[in-house]
C-alpha cells in the first residue's frame, strides 16, 4: 500500500516539477545533486 502512495507522490512531484521548470525530474535531480556537491566543496 505504501509503495503505491509513494509512486503516485513521485509521479505527482515529477509532473509539478516538469510544469514549473520545464525539466524532466531526472535532469532536475541531477542539477540539484550537482548544486549539493558544489556546496560541499
Amino acid at each position: 500500500m505504501g509503495t503505491v502512495i509513494g509512486l503516485v507522490l513521485l509521479a505527482f512531484i515529477a509532473y509539478k516539477v516538469k510544469k514549473q521548470t520545464g525539466l524532466h525530474l531526472h535532469k532536475w535531480i541531477e542539477k540539484k545533486y550537482q548544486e549539493h556537491e558544489d556546496s560541499k566543496k
